[in-house]
Formats: C-alpha cells, sequence, structure tokens
C-alpha cells in the first residue's frame, strides 16, 4: 500500500510540476483528429508555442463555452486562428483569438500504452457520443416507412463531426381521399414536428442542423429538390418554415430522402438526438 502511494504521490508531483513549466497532460476524447490522435491517447502540451503556425496541433479553450479543444491550425490572421480535425469534413465553426490558444502539442502516447490516470479531457472533436437520430409519426390513415442512415462524415463509432451527413430514406404513403380525423386535408405533408421540436431547440441541441429533401414517385427514377432548410431558421408559428415534401391526399407513394447535416458544434448538456418528424395532413 505504501508502494502504490509512493507511485502516486510522484505522478501528482510530476504533474504539477509540468503545470509549473507550462506543460499539460490531457486524455483526448473523439477521433477527429485520427489516425495521429485517437480516443484516449495521453498527450502533452506545452504554452512555449511559436505563434500556432498553419499546419500546427494547438490546445485552445472554445470561447463559446470553455471547452478544451485539440486540433490543427489551417488558417491564421491577425490575433486569431482558424482550427480544423484531420478527420472532420468542415472548418470549426468558431475563429480562435491568440488569448485562446493554451498551447502546442509536444507528445502523443497511444492509449493501449498507458494505464488509465484521472486526468482533464481534450476533445478532438465537437464531443463524444453527438449521434443524430430521425423519429417519424404518422397520422392515422397516412403510413411512413423509414430505413437507413447512410453516414458520411462520421468517426469509427458512428458520431457526425462537423460537416459530416446523415441520409435516410422514407417511403410515404398519403391519406386516402374521404377519411376524417387526423386524415382530415387536401395535402400531406412531411415536416418538423412543432411539438416535439420545441424542448429541443430550447436547449439549443438542434439548432445546428440543415435539412434538405428530395423525393420522387415511386417506381420512377427521377429526384426532385422538395427542402432545403436550417433548424435555426424553424418556427412553430410558420409551419413552411419546417416543411421538406407536400403530397397531395390520395396520391400514390413516394419515396424521399432526407438528409442532415451537421454545420458545428452544439452545446447542450444532452448530446443524443432524436430529430422528430411527422407525415400527414397539415
Amino acid at each position: 500500500m505504501n508502494r502504490v502511494r509512493q507511485v502516486a504521490g510522484c505522478a501528482l508531483a510530476l504533474i504539477v510540476a509540468m503545470h509549473v513549466v507550462g506543460f499539460r497532460l490531457l486524455v483526448v476524447t473523439g477521433n477527429s483528429m485520427a489516425p495521429s490522435i485517437r480516443d484516449g491517447d495521453l498527450v502533452i502540451t506545452t504554452r512555449f508555442w511559436g505563434g500556432g503556425d498553419v499546419g500546427t496541433i494547438v490546445l485552445v479553450q472554445r470561447p463559446s463555452d470553455g471547452e478544451l479543444l485539440l486540433h490543427r491550425v489551417i488558417e491564421d490572421g491577425e490575433g486569431w486562428r482558424r482550427t480544423q480535425g484531420d478527420a472532420s469534413l468542415s472548418p470549426d465553426a468558431e475563429r480562435i483569438p491568440d488569448a485562446a490558444v493554451l498551447g502546442t502539442l509536444a507528445a502523443v502516447f497511444p492509449a493501449g500504452l498507458i494505464p488509465r490516470l484521472q486526468l482533464n479531457t481534450a476533445a478532438a472533436q465537437f464531443s463524444t457520443d453527438r449521434r443524430i437520430d430521425l423519429g417519424v409519426t404518422s397520422a392515422s390513415g397516412a403510413r411512413a416507412v423509414l430505413s437507413g442512415p447512410v453516414l458520411a462524415g462520421a468517426d469509427a463509432a458512428g458520431q457526425l463531426l462537423p460537416g459530416g451527413r446523415a441520409t435516410w430514406t422514407l417511403t410515404l404513403t398519403p391519406c386516402p381521399v374521404g377519411l376524417g380525423g387526423e386524415c382530415t386535408g387536401a395535402t400531406n405533408t412531411l415536416r418538423i414536428d412543432p411539438v416535439r421540436f420545441v424542448p429541443l431547440a430550447t436547449g439549443g441541441l438542434a439548432r445546428s442542423l440543415r435539412l434538405t429533401a428530395t423525393c420522387r414517385a415511386a417506381g420512377t427514377t427521377t429526384w426532385i429538390d422538395s427542402a432545403d432548410l436550417f433548424t435555426a431558421a424553424w418556427s412553430s408559428t410558420n409551419l413552411t418554415t419546417g416543411r421538406l415534401a407536400t403530397l397531395s391526399a390520395g396520391a400514390g407513394t413516394s419515396e424521399c430522402q432526407v438528409q442532415v447535416t451537421l454545420l458545428g458544434s452544439i452545446t447542450a448538456t444532452n448530446s443524443a438526438l432524436t430529430l422528430p418528424l411527422r407525415w400527414g395532413p397539415e
């Protein structure tokens, strides 16, 4: 037991000493810097940096939420830097001022070579466990069959990185003509569900998404653009801002592809997101 305490004490003393002389030990979460840096790797950064030139991997404290981020500099200007993960499809949303650059990468120790240590973490993507799913509810009498998603710009765990896309295929059958109740109406629309979306928007979770939709009549080969909208602009008082597709009541079945693109960082405590859609008369 004394031996364990001595080792722990020495390790703690080493960590404190490294902080004093300008070094940090951090465990990386996320894979947007893969393959050079992977989830769980231990990194050492130093604050004695030479300005964070283009191509340098820097540790920054993101101004919007204070999160530590370890990404590569891809552009610099007077007093600022732009960063991007090596495995990300798009740059990080925010410019990083010089004052928010905490240091540059000094060393990487792969996760398999080190024991589990209780250290601070630095995200190598916008966060871990950012999963985006799609959920569709249908009016009684209408029918929606959902399949997918097909991912582009995701890490090995299926988590979307900024600029990443998820595409679902929906087979939509509108209400027959003449039915009452929920099927009353001349048109059927696929749209953001106004009731279930509100708590997501209030928490800031679904405000960084772009939705596009293309549709074609079943059995045909020509896709027609149906919608291109941003969840940040959606309004529960103006449902046209959330429409993805429209079919007349009694029309034949259509096949639609709905694509969700993650535009940037999502600031929210709960990182899981199921985007709620509704199919039926408006």
